[in-house]
């Protein structure tokens, strides 16, 4: 069987570097150029000996062993709207205050858990509305449309400096508990190195515009 990442690894090609996250330790960080030449010409799917393989196993990109290396950068569908941009829909005072209560959450969660704790449950809560079936497309863009709506006018109370994350995941719990599996995006952008996240649906946008979107690659799917 093919050996890929270190569990919990993923990684997304910035430019010139390759850029990782260890969502388990919630860090992102690079790799020397003699190993990052390495994971060039393993993700090329060109061999390489077993003391290049011993360069990878050292900075704990990949499990010892002897398997062939199946290696992929992150993919997420790319966006073609935002929900920012759809239907217009009057922010309800259940929806803000719903959102706002899982944004106050998520922010305590971040700091008290970190993030690899505070993802856990929305992977069980993503993989139950995906169970659930898929709710109706009118129902579904009213959803993204509500929970677009409730954000701005969250944003207008809390602001939205440095609150991408927490956003994000009470976002992504709103429309879970609408039966829709949405995804939390994590992606990256340099120079300067900097990390944002947002709350997509297919090809939809749902908490952020296209055209900041564009800014940043994708680096893990939540």
């Amino acid at each position: 069987m093919p050996t890929s990442l270190r569990r919990g690894l993923s990684f997304c090609i910035l430019g010139d570097r390759i850029v990782f996250l260890d969502l388990p330790a919630d860090r992102y960080f690079g790799l020397s150029r003699k190993a990052e030449d390495v994971f060039r010409r393993a993700l090329a799917g060109h061999p390489i000996s077993r003391t290049e393989r011993d360069i990878l196993v050292r900075a704990r990109i990949i499990d010892p062993g002897d398997a062939p290396l199946s290696l992929a950068p992150c993919t997420a569908e790319t966006p073609h709207r935002s929900a920012f941009d759809q239907m217009s829909c009057p922010s309800r005072r259940r929806d803000v205050a719903a959102l706002a209560w899982r944004l106050l959450r998520a922010r305590a969660s971040l700091r008290l858990r970190g993030l690899p704790a505070t993802a856990a449950p929305l992977a069980r809560c993503k993989a139950a509305a995906t169970r659930d079936g898929e709710t109706g497309p009118v129902t579904t863009r009213h959803a993204l449309a509500a929970v677009a709506s409730a954000q701005e006018a969250c944003a207008r109370m809390f602001g939205s400096h440095d609150l991408c994350l927490p956003y994000a995941i009470a976002a992504a719990r709103s429309l879970h508990a609408a039966g829709i599996p949405a995804d939390i995006v994590i992606a990256v952008g340099m120079p300067p190195f900097r990390a944002h996240a947002w709350v997509q649906w297919r090809d939809v946008l749902v908490n952020e515009r296209l055209e900041i979107a564009a800014h940043y690659t994708p680096i893990a799917v939540l």
